[in-house]
Formats: structure tokens, C-alpha cells, sequence
């Protein structure tokens, strides 16, 4: 029997760094940590969803045997765009910020919210991954992702799938390029 450690998101991070977090999640992340180190002899092969995320697997166990193994899509038929006003701008952060320093960090919510300072004319739609969006793929016009840690954005994919133009960071967001990116896509 192979054991088989399937790291995703922040896990993976976690092994090898830390980032700004809550006080009260720093228990949490030492968990993690201390887990990751108490299994590492025992682990056979790991398993992620990014290319991204298997540099601190491999930090972490340098010569591991490792797997991408990405979730599967939810919206994969093209939805037929609508007409509308406006030049609509979707981005994601969480509904329930578990870890309100980390989320606003990692999602890049300082960076999106000096773009909605700068762009008060456009129309922001902020999706937190509860809403159906075959109801709001049709209106968007551009999605931005300015992550600091990532890894594969199911989100990024399906927004390719419907032609919608998307800027999405892994890490080091610059608040320039998505700004640049909104204007070089708003024909309003």
C-alpha cells in the first residue's frame, strides 16, 4: 500500500514558509508543520493540484516523488454572452474570511481595492464561490486574480473557457499590470 499525501493551497506553503497570518491561526500553521515533519519518512509519493505548489514540496523533500492531479472543472459548456452596460469586472475573496490577514494578503484584496478606487466607473462583481455562474459568466467582461500564493484557479480556467480575458498572479502582484490590464480591456 502506497501513502500518498495529497498537499493543496497554503499546506504546501506551510511546510517551507510562512506568510502574514491571524494570531489565533498561528497554532493551526504549527500544526500543519509540525504534521508535515512527523509523516515525511512515511510519505511515498506526493500529490498536488499546481505546478506552482510542487516548488515547496520540493523544498521541502528534495528529491519527492510527486503528482499534479487537478480537480475537475465545474462550468465547461460556453455560455452565451449578453448584452449589457457597463464594463463589469469580476474578481474572487472568500465569503468567510477564516483568516482575515492571510485572505486579504494572499487574495490580494489591497490590490483590488485601490483598483476599485481608481476605476469607481466600472462595475465590480465580487464572487466568493457560493453563486452560480453560468447566471454571471455572460456579463463579464474581465476577471483579475491578483493572488500572492496560488495554486490552480479552477476559476482561471473556466473564464478561458468562456473567452473572458483574465490577469491572474501566483505571487508578487504589482498593482501597475492589473491596472493596465483594466484599461487595455475597457471599451466604455
Amino acid at each position: 500500500m502506497k501513502i500518498v499525501a495529497y498537499i493543496v493551497g497554503s499546506e504546501a506553503r506551510w511546510m517551507v514558509k510562512t506568510f502574514p497570518t491571524d494570531f489565533r491561526k498561528i497554532p493551526y500553521i504549527t500544526f500543519v508543520k509540525v504534521r508535515a515533519w512527523l509523516c515525511k519518512p512515511f510519505i511515498q509519493e506526493y500529490w498536488t493540484d499546481s505546478e506552482y505548489l510542487l516548488k515547496f514540496i520540493y523544498q521541502f523533500k528534495p528529491n519527492a516523488k510527486t503528482r499534479v492531479v487537478i480537480d475537475e472543472l465545474k462550468y465547461t459548456e460556453k455560455c452565451r454572452k449578453k448584452k449589457h452596460t457597463g464594463f463589469n469586472v469580476l474578481y474572487y475573496y472568500p465569503k468567510k474570511e477564516y483568516n482575515k490577514t492571510y485572505c486579504r494578503w494572499v487574495y490580494g484584496k489591497d490590490i483590488i481595492d485601490r483598483l476599485i478606487s481608481l476605476h469607481p466607473e466600472y462595475n465590480w462583481v465580487r464572487i466568493d464561490g457560493s453563486q452560480d455562474l453560468s447566471k454571471e459568466f455572460p456579463l463579464i467582461d474581465v476577471y483579475i486574480r491578483p493572488n500572492r500564493h496560488d495554486g490552480t484557479s479552477r476559476l482561471v480556467q473556466e473564464c478561458t473557457i468562456q473567452n473572458i480575458p483574465v490577469l491572474h498572479t501566483q505571487c508578487n502582484p504589482q498593482l501597475e499590470d492589473f491596472d493596465n490590464f483594466l484599461r487595455q480591456h475597457y471599451e466604455y
